[in-house]
C-alpha cells in the first residue's frame, strides 16, 4: 500500500492529475485508488487488489 499525503490547499486538479497518470501507468494491474478529503489533508491511498 502506498499513501500520499498532501496539504489542505493542494487544488484537486493536481490530485486528479496524479491519480491519472498512477492509473495509465498500471493499467494492467489490479490497482485500486482511495482518495480521503477532511478540512486539512488529503490522503490518497493506493493498493493492490487480489482478487
Amino acid at each position: 500500500m502506498i499513501i500520499a499525503r498532501l496539504n489542505w490547499n493542494t487544488p484537486l486538479y493536481k490530485v486528479d492529475e496524479f491519480v491519472t497518470k498512477f492509473r495509465n501507468k498500471y493499467k494492467n494491474r489490479k490497482i485500486r485508488i482511495d482518495i480521503k478529503l477532511t478540512q486539512t489533508k488529503c490522503f490518497i491511498y493506493l493498493f493492490r487488489r487480489l482478487h
